[in-house]
């Protein structure tokens, strides 16, 4: 077989040097060891070693770059001049990495470990090395058994000791104490914040920060109480760990954050997107991480309910939440009984059950994300122990909650029944008769709430309570309006016949009389949203005169929460706008007269959309806060989402982003909680636009996906906003192809609909897209892009867009043709700089629409002279642009640095014109010049917060004045 090319195993390891972590990295260089070996030259070989080895360091088992590591430091020590610098460096640093490997593996006893920290020690002490590094390491094994006095001395010695170039990088430094004083010391989560303090500023970086500080934080700051940075740590950080196999404890923290928060179903999601861990061949301590939070994910989804959900598990295939959890459980039992065998305690089992059997947070954490609704069952668990006193306590609670008409009745029954089941008593009729009712209440399935419903009119007619019998079958009737509306004013009718028949006899009460006509009334109304032709014309008439009855009830709750759902329906039958107001008004008054909160907040609700309607948001909007105000804690999760909903759409208008994004938060927890999807859609889809808006778009990200998912095909322009913001996002991540498609995605979707609503979004996503294809070197694609754009923004007056993508157009045709283009460049500046003066000069034209106009000017301009200063540096040869040549280009910024100063100083963009005149001065050799521009400067940079550059003009003046005095 012919001896492998050198040249090309040097190839192949320059180019792994770049490559991710992955297997088939290891792969490649597995390969080049043995090509190497081949070739027999003692430096490829010891370089195909050492690429080898950092290969395996971050791979799935790290275990394995001792085998390489030790010929490498057989070859160091027998021939030491086939060492280079960089590479006698790689070898001194592995040894940190052979010593954390041989913790991480339980095989390797102790006594092994030890004798490679001494070996670190003495071979760093020989080479002139400090002791920092060796101390680190010395630290992290006295952490790994529990000898807490050695770790205490060890960070003594860290402090003593000088970092030099073999100390851990200070990102890995900070996070490593963090991480040590965190979970070995109580109370300590303040503590280990300040220390992950610089790598969550991004003060301190590295290959792994912050992925591992952003993970690391999130318990300190649950404990801390500093609930909005965990939350945006989350959101932020585990798209950057997400399916990295060397990242693989960092992912398991934030599935230990979710099944301790209230988070189990996202716990649950980020192990699905993990599943296929379960069967890589993971090194010891990664596998046991993995284990640790699936257990941890699997007790807490029990304890919620969900003991026979489905999860995915090893060989690809789905197991029961029950059945994971037990191989897990034994799989993470068997790898700490090997550390405790080989350590010598029980510390590291111990550690590990800290963690399976931790106590969820007594406050959840919020995401923003799908939070499925919880089972009935999981909300209200009936006590291991209970005795008949309690259950007679519960009936009696449920009977008060029902005479107060409080919204909890429903819950107030649901546990009884959950104690009556757990004492294995048979109620008596009219109990399970409530029971059903509430079960049908929280029911999400349209079958299962008929089926309760029936089964309470049932039992209601065995328990001689016809009055009641016949309110479940109003709530019945509603919930048939939708499915059979034809049917619904037959059944309306029956109801009232039925509830004036029993009044006469005498058996029916009031509060069951009256609650069975209003609700009848509002099947016969929602009936009629489904078929308008079902109106009847009398119903506002009828709504109307059963209101005047209840007024004969001043002193009764009922009377005055049912009084409040006629005139609900009557204002929605209400055409005229002030009319609907004065209803919604009322409604206010009554509901507060009857200490109806939820009721209040209803009314609060939709007249907040009545005057929106005018245009006055901030009244509105106050509309909306005395309704939530009015709320209170009361569970009343539809109304709260429509109330926060509404916030969140009011404070997007006045551009207050924080609290768009506090409220659409809200939203989607309420929505969440009955089952709203488009609304929770909706409200995922403003908290992403508004973190856009204040620039945390790797926190919107995730969001703005979710919201992707659930949002309906009518809701046309959300999902193409959302693409939009996707696009923009994902780019400035450095992921600009699934930015593209988002882009290219949105654009398909407003062509195929071509709905006039659409023509701005549809302008801008243009442009953005075609920004993207650029970047990606499509540049062909992207100018048809972009001249779709200017056509497009052209066409509904987008001036700001037109002017961009106009100037982004003619900078791709140079990029395309060269100084041929230069010519249509010239003209397409010209134009879009007339146009601009133009609106400049209408003095009917909207302030704002001026000031835009200006700034567009003066930043034609000053493009304008960067294209022009191309072309003629071009033409000018080897020889260069002389002074008088350049007077085009120099005019062209003096314009745009006028306009810039016209009227408010655009501070930003007028410094930067007038440092690229100095600069292009300069280069042509008037120094002079470039300083009288610059002394020019300093005129107009008097006000205080000008300060900043005023300082950049002086150091620029001051480098000038030195070069000239040089020259």
């Amino acid at each position: 077989m012919a001896t492998p090319d050198p040249d090309e195993i040097w190839r192949l390891l320059n180019e792994a040097r770049f490559e991710e972590a992955s297997e088939a990295k290891v792969a490649a260089l597995e390969r080049a060891v043995e090509a190497a070996d081949a070739v027999g030259d003692p430096e490829l070989q010891n370089y195909a070693l050492n690429g080898l080895v950092d290969a395996y360091e971050f791979s799935r088992d790290s275990t394995r770059l001792l085998v390489p590591f030790a010929r490498l430091l057989r070859n160091f020590d027998s021939q030491p001049a086939h060492f280079d610098a960089y590479l006698t460096r790689s070898l001194y640093w592995t040894f940190k990495w052979i010593v954390d490997t041989m913790i991480e593996q339980p095989d390797v006893p102790l006594e092994s470990i030890e004798h490679w920290l001494e070996e670190m020690r003495r071979r760093y002490r020989e080479a002139g090395y400090s002791m920092h590094a060796p101390a680190a390491y010395e630290m992290q094994l006295a952490y790994h058994v529990g000898d807490y006095d050695r770790v205490a001395a060890a960070i003594e010695a860290l402090g003593e000791a000088e970092e030099d170039e073999m100390s851990d990088c200070t990102a890995c430094q900070y996070t490593s104490l963090a991480t040590i004083v965190f979970y070995a010391e109580e109370d300590a989560a303040d503590a280990a914040m300040e220390m992950l303090e610089p790598v969550l500023s991004g003060e301190q970086t590295c290959a792994h920060e912050p992925h591992y500080g952003l993970a690391l934080s999130l318990l300190p700051l649950v404990e801390l109480g500093r609930i909005d940075e965990a939350r945006a740590n989350h959101l932020r950080g585990y798209p950057m760990c997400k399916g990295k196999e060397d990242m693989v404890h960092m992912w398991a923290l934030h599935v230990e954050f979710c099944a301790l928060t209230g988070n189990e179903h996202r716990a649950l999601e980020i192990l699905t997107d993990h599943a296929r861990f379960y069967d890589l061949d993971l090194g010891v301590r990664d596998r046991q991480r993995l284990m640790e939070v699936t257990v941890l994910t699997c007790r807490r989804l029990t304890a919620l309910g969900f003991t026979d959900t489905a999860m995915p598990g090893p060989t690809g295939t789905d197991w029961t939440v029950a059945t994971l959890h037990d191989w897990a459980e034994a799989e993470r039992a068997a790898i700490c009984a090997r550390f405790d065998a080989r350590n010598g305690n029980d510390h590291h089992s111990r550690m590990s059950v800290c963690v399976t059997e931790s106590t969820p947070y007594e406050k959840p954490v919020h995401l923003g994300l799908k939070e499925p609704k919880p089972k009935v069952a999981a909300l209200l668990p009936a006590p291991e122990e209970v005795q008949g006193p309690d259950l007679d306590a519960a009936i009696d609670a449920a009977y008060a909650a029902y005479d107060d008409c409080s919204p909890d009745t429903w819950k107030a029954w649901l546990r009884v029944g959950a104690l009556a089941d757990a004492l294995g008593i048979e109620l008596i009729p009219e109990h399970r008769a409530e029971i059903a009712h509430a079960e049908s209440a929280q029911s999400d399935d349209p079958e299962a709430v008929a089926s309760g419903l029936t089964r309470a009119i049932e039992l209601f007619g065995l328990a001689a309570q016809p009055g009641r019998a016949l309110v479940a079958e109003s709530f019945l009737l509603i919930h048939r309006s939708e499915t059979e509306p034809e049917a619904i004013g037959d059944g309306a009718g029956r109801i009232t016949a039925a509830a004036r028949t029993l009044s006469a006899e005498q058996r029916i009460d009031d509060r069951s009389f009256h609650t069975s006509q209003v609700l009848a009334m509002r099947a016969e109304y929602l009936a009629a949203t489904a078929r308008p032709d079902l109106l009847r014309a009398d119903l506002d008439e009828r709504a109307r005169t059963l209101e005047a009855e209840l007024a004969a009830f001043p002193d009764r709750r009922y009377a005055l929460i049912r009084r409040c759902d006629l005139l609900d329906l009557r204002a929605r039958l209400e055409p005229d706008p002030a009319a609907k107001t004065a209803l919604l008004a009322a409604q206010i008054e009554l509901a507060r007269a009857a200490g109806a909160g939820w009721a209040v907040a209803r009314a609060s609700a939709d007249l907040a959309d009545q005057v929106g309607l005018t245009g006055d948001f901030e009244a509105a909007l106050a509309i909306c806060r005395e309704g939530l105000a009015a709320l209170g804690g009361e569970p009343s999760h539809t109304v709260a989402a429509k109330l926060h909903l509404q916030a969140a759409e009011f404070t997007m208008r006045a551009a207050d982003h924080d609290a768009t994004y506090e409220h659409a938060l809200a939203a989607s927890v309420h929505c969440d909680a009955v089952g709203m999807t488009v609304p929770a859609a909706v409200a995922r889809h403003l908290m992403g636009v508004a973190l856009v808006e204040l620039d945390r778009r790797a926190e919107a990200v995730p969001l703005l996906e979710a919201a992707l998912e659930d949002l309906p095909p009518h809701e046309l322009w959300r999902i193409c906003n959302v693409r939009f913001n996707l696009a923009e996002s994902y780019d400035r991540q450095g992921d600009t192809r699934q930015g593209v498609e988002h882009g290219l995605a949105a654009l398909a979707l407003m062509e195929s609909a071509e709905e006039d609503y659409l023509v701005n979004l549809y302008a801008d996503t243009l442009f953005l897209t075609g920004e993207l294809l650029q970047k990606l070197g499509e540049h062909e694609h992207a100018l048809e892009v972009y001249t779709r754009a200017i056509e497009a923004a052209d066409a509904v007056g987008d001036l700001a867009c037109w002017t961009r993508v106009s100037r982004s157009r003619a900078w791709l045709l140079r990029t395309i043709m060269g100084d041929a283009a230069f010519g249509e460049g010239l003209q397409t500046m010209a134009q879009i700089a007339a146009r601009l003066h133009t609106v400049r000069a209408d003095a009917e034209a909207p302030e704002t629409l001026r000031e835009a106009a200006r700034f567009e000017l003066g930043e034609t301009y000053r493009q304008h002279a960067q294209l022009t200063f191309q072309f003629l540096e071009s033409q000018a040869g080897e020889q260069g642009l002389h002074r008088d040549e350049a007077e085009p280009v120099l005019d062209l910024q003096r314009r745009a640095l006028a306009v810039f100063r016209e009227g408010p100083l655009l501070l930003e963009r007028a410094s930067l014109t007038a440092h690229q005149t100095m600069w292009l001065l300069a280069e042509l050799g008037d120094a002079q010049g470039a300083i009288e521009v610059g002394e020019d400067a300093l005129t107009w940079l008097t006000a205080p917060e000008s300060a900043e550059a005023r300082e950049g003009f002086e150091g620029h003046l001051a480098d000038l004045r030195q070069g000239a005095a040089e020259a």
